[in-house]
């Protein structure tokens, strides 16, 4: 860990002493606007690029040509609504996922819609409502240009998957009979299905809790395809009690290799590591763990083959599979690697040929750029950028650190320094992701952490227990913390800022939003002498009353309860007693409140309510209310917020 540390000085030291290092005040504005391309994906000749944007509260799809970068069609979803992914179905036709954008809170009805329509904007059609029953896509079927293959969950199955051919232009659902069945007692569901790269399915994963009031006595089942076509099963050997993570990342070449995820080998609800099933001699194999974060999923050749996976300890790192038969793609990506240094790189699709992969790079610095990489000739064509007025090469670096909880738990985070200036005692924010729980702030481009680094502000963000990606044990080490250890973690980073010589102590404020807001007001009566200063934004402020009015558990009560149990426990009292509205009267530091009016994942009753508890206690304070919701997703109204916020900052830990 001090080894960490002093590399993140180094670098800012490097970086202050060096010409790349700017101090340029960059325009608010340049921070607000929305993406122009969020992903992307190849059509399957090679032709046609489909991507995502981001426009007005939507996210929308469109269709470009490769050749002269026009733009063929658009696809509208609705207001407030996104494409949550898609996929080429054949060269004229792309399937969407649509649904609401919700927003963090676990539990909020997303109204998820599969519709298609042709790259000319004909043939539009919604193929699934998931009214009572959830579809998920597995493989395109390339001898089918009609079909896709598509796992189907129905209500009453409790999860259970069967797969099915769906027609992508009608909807129309045949079951396949080449779906594995349970073995296991009645309430025992196939849980997932894998097809190999011929899109045959060869595994699937059963679970079977025999009893649901004893999670000693779970049994996890692998069903495998032998080579004369005939299911068989293999029992997973789980060392801890519980459902193990269990998660197919995909096949070899040759398709007798699959490769998974888990923690099945663990005796605790550790992180997941990469494991290898030989499907002729049926053993499994251990090949990689890292002891504190998840793999992240899986690198993938031309023909759709596993050829190693990713996880995150601070930076992107990789693992890469050592057989032969992967050399050739490892060595293309290592080369992809070195020819985009400081940069991290995610192979979104390839063409049927193989030819033409679609590549989109990424960093601290820079939002993402996307390439359509010629591998016979090997040249990268520059497609677009998500945010292409932004100039990686003036943007502030971010840091990993290592730092261990009060409790000893250890925790990793990351800080967004500010150039052009010596890393000792600057004017700290706070910043805490939204969620809670299964969040996680990942390295990258944060364009509010940017903005605030080039107003000469050193943002911390903390990934504090009950966040995701580092092993369900760590995520479980969050029930019944909302507000307690959680804001522990939160204040324990903030010493550690302050003992290693980087944070000024008299000039730190907290600033999140949802989850990230209550914690910014919860710090301040929690710890009334640490902070300068709050901005909690669209923050659940009375947690009785957030449960009560939230679009979250609006039509699924029991699940709600079931949440608030997981989130703060059942001891009378508790929720009043971590509500930060009822502990106003130790309130020290200056306070801006933000929230947007139409907000229904948290409503603003809670701002008024606070502001209502503020006024009793006779303490002072600002507000931001805009006619937006949860978040702001107007960009005039993002860039009135940040000037409110930044005069607000400099007026309280500023120079």
């Amino acid at each position: 860990m001090k080894q960490l540390f002093n590399l993140i000085i180094t670098l800012a030291i490097a970086l202050f002493l060096s010409g790349v290092a700017q101090s340029k005040v960059i325009p608010i504005e340049d921070f607000a606007k929305k993406s122009q391309f969020k992903s992307a994906k190849v059509s399957p000749d090679g032709e046609h690029i489909a991507f995502t944007y981001e426009d007005g509260s939507e996210v929308k799809l469109a269709v470009m040509n490769v050749a002269d970068n026009k733009i063929l069609t658009s696809f509208e979803v609705g207001d407030e609504r996104e494409v949550v992914s898609f996929h080429w179905v054949n060269n004229e036709r792309v399937l969407m996922l649509a649904a609401n954008i919700t927003g963090w809170l676990d539990g909020a009805d997303k109204d998820y819609r599969l519709v298609a329509g042709n790259i000319d904007g004909t043939k539009r059609i919604q193929l699934w409502d998931f009214q009572r029953s959830w579809i998920s896509f597995i493989s395109p079927l390339k001898d089918d240009d009609r079909r896709i293959l598509v796992g189907k969950s129905h209500w009453s199955e409790k999860g259970g998957v069967k797969l099915h051919r769906m027609d992508v232009y009608t909807g129309q659902l045949l079951y396949n009979t080449d779906s594995p069945k349970p073995i296991g007692g009645p309430d025992a569901r196939i849980r997932s299905i894998d097809v190999d790269l011929n899109e045959v399915p060869r595994v699937a994963i059963e679970h079977d809790p025999v009893d649901r009031n004893n999670i000693s006595d779970d049994v996890s089942t692998i069903h495998i395809k032998d080579l004369q076509g005939n299911w068989t099963t293999l029992k997973l050997p789980v060392k801890h009690e519980g459902i193990p993570v269990v998660g197919g990342i995909g096949f070899n070449l040759t398709n007798d290799k699959f490769y998974f995820v888990s923690n099945h080998d663990l005796d605790h609800e550790g992180v997941t590591g990469l494991f290898e099933l030989d499907l002729k001699t049926r053993k499994i194999k251990f090949l990689h763990r890292h002891p504190d974060v998840d793999i992240n999923g899986g690198l993938y050749g031309a023909q759709g083959e596993v050829v190693g996976v990713t996880y995150e300890p601070g930076y992107p790192e990789y693992f890469y599979l050592s057989d032969d038969s992967v050399a050739k793609e490892v060595a293309f990506h290592k080369s992809l690697r070195a020819s985009f240094q400081g940069q991290d790189i995610i192979m979104t699709a390839y063409s049927d040929d193989n030819k033409l992969a679609m590549v989109r790079t990424y960093s601290d610095r820079n939002p993402g750029d996307f390439f359509l990489f010629n591998r016979e000739n090997n040249k990268a064509k520059y497609i677009a950028s998500s945010l292409p007025h932004i100039k990686p090469e003036i943007m502030a670096s971010v840091e990993p650190f290592i730092m261990t909880a009060r409790d000893g738990l250890k925790m990793y985070g990351q800080l967004t320094i500010p150039n052009g200036v010596k890393p000792k005692d600057l004017p700290l924010i706070i910043f805490p992701h939204g969620g809670p729980y299964g969040a996680t702030d990942r390295w990258g481009f944060d364009w509010r952490a940017q903005l605030l680094a080039n107003r000469g502000y050193l943002v911390l963000q903390l990934n504090y227990r009950g966040s995701g990606g580092y092993g369900k044990d760590f995520e479980e080490a969050g029930s019944g913390e909302w507000g307690a250890k959680m804001q522990d973690d939160i204040t324990d980073a903030t010493h550690w800022a302050i003992n290693k010589g980087l944070a000024d102590k008299n000039r730190i404020c907290i600033h999140g939003i949802s989850y990230g807001g209550y914690a910014s007001m919860q710090a301040v009566v929690k710890e009334p002498d640490l902070y300068k200063c709050s901005i909690p934004e669209a923050g659940p402020y009375e947690i009785d009353l957030q449960w009560a009015k939230a679009d979250s558990f609006r039509n699924n009560s029991k699940a709600g309860e079931n949440y608030k149990r997981y989130s703060f426990g059942s001891e009378e009292g508790v929720t009043h007693e971590r509500s930060p509205v009822y502990h106003v009267d130790k309130l020290k530091a200056a306070l801006l409140i933000v929230h947007g009016e139409e907000d229904v994942r948290v409503p603003i009753d809670n701002a008024y309510l606070l502001e209502e508890k503020l006024k009793e206690a006779g303490k002072e304070y600002d507000t931001f209310y805009r006619e937006d919701g949860h978040g702001f997703q107007k960009v005039e109204y993002r860039i009135e917020s940040f000037e409110k916020i930044l005069d607000f900052l400099d007026e309280h830990i500023g120079k």
